[in-house]
């Protein structure tokens, strides 16, 4: 028996003893809120949507095209991290069903980074505007008021840490010295002298501070600009040697730290910079300006949403801010498709 197998597949094989157990338990979660939950959702067409076949050649997958994007929807709706979500699918008849499989409990799922591959799967392929198109057909015909249209803009937030531009620069030159200590190791050569370790003691001894004048802050700020363009002079004197084989994503990695050398430096000038970046990781991440009480400027993806009875679509999602208000007609003929 594998690890994992559809339930198609599996009924058939099953004792008689087991199978009215499980029918029992299939009959629960089709009363249960997460059974209704499933009902409500396409998930055949959706798969399809997003071009999942069945590979009749190769290695099977352990989830089917639809399995995958319930597998999406239970993560979303539990809140489960992708190890919690695996340890929870291995006891939790509920979730397997929800998902079309069921899983040998003497063998269980131990790989949690199949959610990921999975989740960066279905991205690649994802198409907002099919997808809601898909969901829309499905629910169209218990729409009462779909003449009425609601519309509104939101922020899905991104799990970054409240960026400045002296974390952002010391995060900067923290990589650019450990690219550098290891590239050297590499091409035999001697470690190039620089500044770091008195950086990393005045940045420590700053950021241990509950009050930070802007004098200090200006003054760190110029030595750390300084710091990091020499790192970058010295990752560039070793890898003009041809030494180090080094990776695609270092040059993408440096190709930003370097854009976000020169954003800085024309912020350090008092020059207006667009499109700033505020993470080295997530660099197409910009800062939002909200306006509210609590939190005044937002980091992430903006979204201006029309809501139908009281399902909500999204129309136009941007991670450069956008006036929502130009908007309208756009809404408009959006929901009237």
């Amino acid at each position: 028996m594998r690890k994992i197998q559809k339930l198609s597949e599996l009924q058939p094989t099953l004792a008689f003893s087991e199978y009215d157990i499980f029918k029992q338990y299939e009959s629960s979660f089709h009363l249960s809120e997460l059974g209704r939950l499933y009902r409500s959702i396409p998930f055949s067409e959706l798969a399809a949507s997003l071009g999942q076949r069945e590979n009749r050649v190769g290695r099977r997958s352990y989830f089917s095209g639809a399995g995958k994007v319930a597998l999406m929807v239970l993560k979303s709706y539990t809140g489960l991290s992708d190890r919690d979500l695996v340890a929870q699918l291995n006891s939790n008849l509920h979730y397997q069903l929800f998902c079309g499989v069921r899983i040998n409990p003497l063998k269980p799922l131990d790989n949690f980074k199949i959610v990921s591959e999975i989740r960066c799967e279905l991205a690649r392929k994802l198409d907002i505007g099919t997808l809601q198109r898909v969901l829309a057909g499905y629910w169209k015909a218990w729409f009462k008021d779909s003449h009425v249209l609601m519309s509104d803009a939101t922020c899905y937030e991104s799990d970054v840490r409240f960026p400045t531009d002296i974390k952002l620069l010391w995060e900067c030159a923290e990589w650019l010295q450990g690219q550098l200590r290891s590239m050297a190791k590499l091409s035999g050569l001697r470690m190039p002298r620089n500044k770091f370790d008195k950086q990393r003691l005045r940045y420590r001894i700053y950021s241990k501070k509950r009050k930070r004048g802007k004098s200090e802050t200006r003054v760190l700020k110029r030595s750390l600009l300084h710091l990091v363009g020499k790192l970058i002079g010295q990752c560039g004197d070793i890898m003009s040697l041809g030494t180090a084989n080094l990776p695609a994503r270092f040059h993408r990695r440096l190709s930003i730290i370097k854009k976000v050398l020169h954003q800085q430096r024309e912020r350090f000038a008092g020059r207006e910079v667009k499109g700033l970046i505020v993470s080295v990781d997530k660099d197409y991440i910009r800062p939002i300006v909200r306006g509210k009480e609590s939190k005044g400027v937002e980091f992430g993806a903006k979204v201006n949403s029309i809501q139908i009875d009281g399902i909500n679509f999204i129309e136009h999602l941007s991670f450069d801010a956008f006036h929502e208000g130009n908007r309208l007609p756009q809404c408009i003929d959006l929901q009237q498709s």
